[in-house]
């Protein structure tokens, strides 16, 4: 029988990735638990930055709204802007 060479991919990819996980266990500069720690507070930060700039975009939409519906109300009735 013919070998296609899926199995000695598979076989290597294996390999590979067990060897990557435990490098990457024995060459952590920090314990899960601080990497964990380091992890959340970055998430943390990220959440309230783009909350800030979810209310900053709201307040610029309801200016905006406000203007238009100003000027709308502005205008001379039966002229067109």
């Amino acid at each position: 029988m013919k070998d296609s060479g899926f199995g000695s991919f598979l076989a290597g990819v294996v390999i590979g990735g067990l060897v990557g996980a435990a490098l990457g266990l024995l060459l952590a500069p920090e314990t899960g638990e601080e990497f964990r720690g380091h992890v959340g507070e970055f998430v943390d930060s990220k959440k309230a930055e783009l909350g800030d700039a979810v209310n900053e975009g709201r307040a610029a939409a309801e200016q905006a709204r406000a203007e238009m519906v100003g000027d709308y109300q502005a205008q001379p009735e039966g002229s067109a802007l």
